[in-house]
């Protein structure tokens, strides 16, 4: 008897699919200093060789940048899918199942197409190595799975996330019909580069010959280094504030203009409101456009996904039509990016993890808070640059609660964090009316934090896509974990 209620279940062939990826190297848990990176294309370009090359059998858009990336990348992928396209997403990373980074017309890749590609890539992939190749990396296999699962589903489009930087990344042996680069700024400095003319130098290695070049980037160094690789390389580049604008509606919410301490933050309207206008192309203007999704960053991801839209029916590509244009971006979806939970207190949850996003969201969180109180939940890694994100968080709450997540190895201790706010706290008196406090469990750090701000208040949860997996099963399944005692 004590055998079988020991016996251990039957290993699925999923559970094999995930044991042969996760057993690569993977460097999103991984991390090590610049150099240390064994980044290679050619060994990428082989692997899709072994697999009858994919991604040359649908139109392929090719998204980076250091902010928005992922959110223009569903939006570009919501439009294509509306004007009846069958396509691909390809996002990284996950929140809670691998398949997440694999969607077709929005749907996660399932258990049993997983195991089929999965299957495929690993005999490509073993027969490559037997020819002396090198082993290949966690993110290279998702990215061939990705590929696979694009063309096996019909795919007409495909839409490609770029994970890191670009110029070496796994995604960069694809030929695009529009490259876009959304935004650069200072993360992963440790890989890519100290400046941001470094990073930008990264991201704009993406760009192709003679593909339209869409940048999110409007000035600064990093538009220079941007335009001046275009050039280099033949691609014709659409900017915003010179080719196409964006502008975002100013905030029109009862919170804001008549604060009340009863009214909750939840009832307030979600959204961002927008125009865009183009100089370039010849479609016509898009005038008080929304989206579900909040904030004027948004609103400027939404920009560059229309003008790459624009960029692809320019090109000979795909057209959508200004109706299913509107309905792509109006259904758009975007877990853990200013997520909103309407509980009580109402939970925003967003993987900001980079001092950009971060500004980003404590932006929302003037806008939106109105009178109510505000309970922040950060973790964040420690290759990220916590004290930048945490001088700016600081200024947007009463109440901070330092926590970690379990689940990926690169957590910041919340010790060394409230270190870092004590030390900040010290020299500016003003922010001593902040609570600051650790909690080593997430869902503990949570709970508090709902208990400090009551019912009618706030908590945003961010610093980490990994912190957001780890919290927004509960957030989503568990009321009570929204509502303590």
């Amino acid at each position: 008897m004590d055998n079988e209620q020991t016996e251990k279940p039957p290993e699925r062939p999923i559970d094999r699919a995930l044991q042969f990826l996760y057993g690569r190297i993977n460097y999103e848990r991984q991390p090590t200093g610049r150099g240390l990176y064994p980044f290679r294309l050619a060994r990428m370009r082989r692997l899709l060789r072994e697999l009858g090359d994919p991604d040359t059998h649908y139109v392929v858009v090719h998204i980076g940048g250091t902010k928005g990336k992922g959110s223009t990348s569903t939006m570009v992928a919501a439009m294509l899918t509306a004007g009846g396209l069958r396509t691909g997403l390809y996002t990284s990373p996950h929140l809670n199942h691998l398949g997440e980074r694999f969607r077709v017309d929005g749907v996660a890749c399932g258990d049993e197409e997983l195991v089929d590609r999965v299957a495929a890539v690993r005999e490509a992939t073993e027969r490559m190595e037997q020819d002396g190749k090198g082993s290949a990396t966690f993110f290279e296999l998702t990215t061939a799975v990705a590929l696979l699962h694009f063309q096996r589903s019909g795919c007409q489009t495909a839409v490609l996330e770029v994970g890191l930087g670009g110029r070496l990344d796994s995604t960069n042996v694809c030929h695009p019909r529009v490259s876009a680069i959304t935004s650069v700024g200072l993360d992963h400095q440790h890989i890519l580069g100290d400046t941001v003319a470094e990073i930008a130098a990264e991201k704009a290695g993406i760009l192709k010959p003679g593909v339209p070049a869409i940048s999110g980037v409007a000035d600064g160094p990093a538009r220079e280094v941007i335009e001046a690789q275009a050039h280099h390389v033949g691609a014709p580049v659409w900017r915003i504030g010179r080719d196409f604008e964006v502008q975002c509606h100013a905030v029109q919410c009862h919170a804001l203009d008549k604060p009340s301490p009863n009214e909750p933050f939840s009832s307030e309207p979600w959204g961002t409101t927008f125009d865009y206008r183009s100089h370039v192309s010849e479609s016509p203007d898009r005038l008080g456009w929304r989206i579900p999704l909040e904030g004027e960053h948004q609103g400027r991801n939404a920009g560059v996904a229309l003008a790459i839209i624009d960029a692809l029916a320019a090109s000979g590509g795909p057209v959508v039509s200004l109706a299913d244009q509107r309905r792509g971006l109006s259904e758009v979806v975007c877990d853990a990016r200013t997520e909103r939970f309407d509980l009580r207190p109402t939970v925003l949850l967003d993987a900001a993890h980079n001092t950009d996003s971060i500004a980003a969201l404590c932006d929302v969180i003037r806008r939106r808070r109105g009178s109510q109180p505000v309970a922040i939940v950060f973790g964040t890694s420690h290759d990220k640059d916590a004290a930048a994100q945490l001088f700016q968080l600081i200024e947007a709450t009463e109440h901070l609660i330092l926590t970690r997540f379990h689940e990926n190895p690169r957590w910041r201790d919340p010790a060394e964090m409230a270190a870092i706010v004590e030390g900040y706290v010290a020299n500016h008196p003003a922010n001593q009316r902040v609570t600051v406090e650790q909690k080593t469990l997430p869902t503990e750090a949570l709970q508090r934090a709902q208990q400090a701000v009551g019912p009618d208040g706030l908590v945003v949860v961010c610093g980490s896509f990994f912190l957001a997996a780890e919290l927004r099963p509960l957030l989503l399944a568990s009321p009570a974990v929204a509502s303590p005692t």
